[in-house]
């Protein structure tokens, strides 16, 4: 009886092993399994916080990137003027200006530096008489000695097109003339227009345009003594042309008095010339200028005048484009500054 029971026992044992492994051929899951696939999927969730995490910490370092680099560009700027001392035997003490930028956007910076004495300072300007040097990663040179009263600093800046113009002043008793230098290729470059005189920027809220300020003697021709007399000031003109890339000069087109009153609406010679006087030239420019030059002379010297009048605002201008009075103004206005940038306008006459 006992050994049936056991056979029984037997029996149902593995029919049931049977079962199970009949389940597991028709795909049937275990339990344990589901709780694998659990533990896996529990798994995953960890790595999703993980890298979660691992995100969340990356943040503090991106804003930790700023600091650092602050201090690699002072490190940059560190070791640029570093190099210029080891380069030049200058000291610390020698250098008075020390401006850094990419002046040619290729991406890695240069300086321009002025070396030696402050002589006047008055707020944030200052005097230093001594050289302009410039440094790249290309160069390292010396670009001028001062003659005149000195350097005024900081120098200035100006853009025109993709071109970055350094202005450095040197300032004189009465005048200020402008060296200009750009740089190219890690190269410093002097130009064209660099020492024609005072560089005026912002001229009328256009940023395309300046003037120069020309600085002469030249009211008063001595004959006998053979001396040019009086201190005058002009203004010439200055553009950008996107199409050429490149930097004009409003250059004086000579005109006859026909053109001359085809284009101011009345005769200024007859108006301004008096009598007896000698016209010396008759111009425009292409910036709506007419100027007007005359000599007069009287006791063996020769005064010299002209006017210029503003078709476009349909009135007289001084040397400085401002409105002024029929008071004519000292000195010599040549057609152009720069012979080499000047840009010389069809003037159409009345039978054109």
């Amino acid at each position: 009886m006992k050994n049936r029971k056991y056979i029984l026992t037997a029996l149902i044992v593995l029919n049931i092993l049977l079962l199970a492994s009949c389940g597991k051929d028709k795909g049937e899951v275990e339990p344990q399994t589901e709780i694998q696939e659990t533990a896996i999927d529990s798994d995953k969730e960890d790595d999703k916080a993980q890298v979660t995490t691992e995100v969340k910490e990356e943040k503090p370092k991106e804003e930790k990137i700023t600091p650092e680099a602050e201090q690699k560009e002072e490190a940059k700027e560190s070791d640029l003027k570093k190099d210029f001392m080891e380069k030049t035997g200058k000291k610390e003490k020698d250098i008075a200006v020390f401006e850094k930028d990419d002046y040619d956007g290729d991406g890695k910076e240069e300086a321009f530096i002025l070396v030696g004495e402050v002589i006047e300072e008055y707020e944030e300007n200052k005097t230093v008489s001594g050289s302009l040097w410039f440094i790249s990663e290309k160069e390292c040179k010396k670009l001028s000695d001062t003659i005149s009263m000195g350097f005024n600093a900081p120098y200035r800046t100006m853009k025109m097109g993709k071109t970055n113009y350094v202005l450095i002043d040197e300032v004189y008793v009465t005048a200020r003339v402008t060296q200009v230098w750009y740089v190219e290729d890690g190269k410093a470059v002097e130009a064209p227009f660099s020492l024609a005189g005072e560089v005026i920027v912002g001229m009328e809220g256009d940023p395309d345009r300046f003037r120069i300020m020309d600085s002469s003697y030249d009211a008063t021709y001595d004959v006998a003594s053979d001396m040019w007399l009086g201190h005058t000031w002009k203004s010439y003109y200055f553009f950008y042309d996107s199409e050429d890339d490149k930097i004009h000069e409003y250059g004086g087109t000579e005109i006859d008095e026909e053109t001359a009153e085809y284009w101011c609406g009345k005769d200024i010679v007859e108006e301004l010339l008096p009598k007896g006087d000698k016209i010396d030239s008759l111009f425009c420019r292409g910036n709506s200028l007419i100027v007007l030059n005359y000599e007069h002379e009287e006791d063996g010297c020769i005064e010299y005048y002209h006017y210029i009048y503003d078709f476009n605002k349909g009135c007289l201008v001084d040397d400085t484009r401002s409105e002024t009075t029929n008071e004519p103004l000292n000195g010599i206005y040549h057609d152009c500054l720069c012979p080499e940038l000047a840009s010389y306008p069809e003037v159409p006459g009345p039978n054109m």
